[in-house]
């Protein structure tokens, strides 16, 4: 872990190099001037046979740094440079991302509750439904009442519906969801109602 304090003392390590860059160009230049070569020739040859010395600080300076972090971070700060300037496409941006976000967001949750998680009820793994061989899973209600009395593979046979509904609270009715079932809904999925509405039991 010794990269660590590098990542806070860079600036003098930057430091550090250039100078050593320094000093090893005027070496060369003084040994050239002693075989007889005028300064500014001899700097210029020492010059040009150490080569690009841009090129050689980037690629010692590379050996203290995170190359793909640092691009994140200087494209992040970029990013937010342009964003400042264009106050209108960063609000459009921010809308835009927000709504993908949540409407992504929504849809995980419906699968996540539907799909994915399986149904809040006791033995949960042992539900199945019934469909008809032709694809149509409506049944009527006596055959439903058939099937219930009839079979003996199955521990307990409930029958509903998902149907739209008026619902009114006393301000101004609104449409809902609700699920029309048989009277042994509960007692077939194990579940104990909050509230039991008292109705006469269809057969």
């Amino acid at each position: 872990m010794n990269w660590i304090p590098k990542i806070f003392r860079r600036g003098k390590l930057y430091d550090d190099l250039s100078e050593e860059i320094r000093l090893h160009i005027e070496e060369r230049k003084e040994q050239l001037v002693g075989e007889g070569l005028s300064p500014k020739e001899a700097e210029r040859e020492a010059r040009r046979a150490f080569g690009n010395q841009t090129l050689v600080e980037e690629r010692s300076r590379a050996v203290w740094q995170w190359p793909a972090l640092e691009s994140m971070w200087s494209d992040m700060r970029f990013a937010v440079r342009q964003l400042r300037r264009s106050p209108g496409f960063t609000v459009a941006a921010v809308v835009t991302l927000a709504l993908a976000i949540g409407s992504n967001a929504m849809v995980f949750s419906i699968m996540n509750a539907f799909l994915l998680r399986p149904l809040n009820v006791p033995r949960a793994q042992s539900l199945f439904a019934l469909f008809r061989p032709d694809g149509d899973s409506g049944e009527s209600y006596p055959d439903y009442l058939d099937l219930r009395d009839r079979t003996h593979s199955f521990d307990g046979l409930v029958a509903y519906d998902v149907l739209t509904a008026g619902l009114d609270t006393g301000d101004s009715p609104s449409r809902a969801w609700v699920e029309e079932a048989s009277g042994n809904y509960f007692d077939a999925m194990g579940l104990q109602p909050y509230l039991r509405p008292i109705l006469p039991r269809l057969r």
